[in-house]
């Protein structure tokens, strides 16, 4: 029997706690009605703002991989759920730009709240130093994740 490679236990860890996120956001959707997609959108509006950057429609829809209609049904049933608004821009009248509600961001709030507590009482167990080696960690894993996406062949 092979040994198994030492990283073995780590990336499964990694991977327990992706399914796990995956179920908690599950749960957390369906209470206001939410696809998994508009989760998704919700979670790359949120990141945008961190980031500075405007969200049209367009890159949006590239960000999920959505085709066109699906991005218009997507941003138009966020729409009506109160969870974004559409903004024409100041500098070029013809593009539409996404800006999350109050409502969104109170719904997020609720709904990642318990989660957000549970992580950080987590992490109260770990040092600053052991917090910034596993923020270093992470970010190698999120990086390699991308550059697998990369080398996808084209089905």
């Amino acid at each position: 029997m092979t040994a198994p490679r030492p990283n073995y236990e780590l990336l499964t860890l990694l991977q327990q706690f992706t399914v796990e996120t995956d179920r908690y956001v599950d749960a957390v959707s369906g209470i206001h009605g939410l696809h998994r997609t508009d989760m998704s959108a919700l979670a790359f509006m949120v990141q945008s703002a961190r980031t500075g950057q405007k969200v049209t429609p367009g890159r949006l829809g590239e960000a999920l991989n959505l085709s066109s209609p699906a991005t218009t049904a997507l941003v138009a049933r966020l729409d009506r759920a109160g969870h974004v608004t559409r903004q024409r821009s100041d500098e070029d009248r013809r593009q539409v730009r996404l800006a999350m509600t109050d409502h969104a961001r109170q719904v997020g709030s609720t709904l990642f709240s318990p989660l957000a507590r549970h992580l950080g009482d987590a992490l109260e167990n770990y040092s600053a130093q052991e917090r910034e080696l596993a923020q270093r960690f992470l970010r190698d894993m999120i990086e390699a994740t991308t550059a697998a996406r990369e080398d996808i062949p084209p089905a």
